[in-house]
């Protein structure tokens, strides 16, 4: 994962961006040593945005996200639309069914497309992280480990990835809300991915 930290909120100039990668084998020991570095050395940066390195990103991608942002301070956290890696193409947002496993975990459905808007913000229950943009008082909210995998009672078997369950503690633990935006969509790299439009026609090539 490749991961901005931004440190000035202005949208009508670049922002002014430090880029700070990692490479370890675990995505999760990545980001969370990004976020200490974030914590530790940069109290000055205003918003955590994470680029995952098998994306496809328009140019406009992160400054419409920021503008965004300023325009929706009820939002604490912003997602772009991502789709899976293969058909039918679920979206990467999710809804909290109010169903439990046996030990107590929330599960989750993806958001149908039939529910995104054309255009503008939406609330959703969870996401995946690729292309979230986080405002910086919800990292300063958490301790470390700020992303884990839920696992079972059995502590083996993963139930909720370390995105949904990131979303679910900064919902349930802190009262922060995240959003999913219609005005960003973003692709895997060498895919060809297609969003269905609510005329029912569709338009691809996100990636090619």
């Amino acid at each position: 994962f490749l991961l901005f930290t931004i440190s000035l909120s202005g949208t009508n100039q670049p922002p002014n961006c430090y880029l700070n990668a990692s490479a370890s084998a675990s995505v999760t020991e990545n980001l969370n040593k990004i976020m200490g570095d974030v914590k530790d050395e940069r109290p000055d940066d205003a918003w955590v945005w994470i680029m995952g390195d098998d994306h496809c990103w328009n140019s406009m991608a992160l400054i419409d996200m920021l503008r965004t942002m300023d325009r929706h301070p009820e939002i604490d956290v912003l997602v772009p639309l991502v789709t899976k890696r293969n058909p039918p193409w679920h979206l990467v947002v999710f809804d909290e069914v109010g169903e439990h496993t046996d030990d107590g975990t929330p599960m989750f459905k993806p958001i149908p497309w039939e529910r995104v808007p054309s255009s503008g913000v939406f609330e959703v229950d969870a996401a995946g992280s690729a292309g979230m943009l986080i405002r910086r008082h919800v990292i300063d909210a958490m301790e470390q480990p700020i992303f884990y995998s839920t696992l079972d009672s059995g502590g083996r078997q993963v139930v909720l990835n370390e995105d949904v369950t990131f979303c679910t503690r900064i919902r349930h633990e802190h009262g922060f809300r995240v959003f999913a935006t219609a005005d960003v969509v973003l692709g895997h790299l060498g895919i060809f991915n297609v969003r269905p439009m609510h005329n029912g026609e569709r338009w691809g090539a996100l990636t090619e």
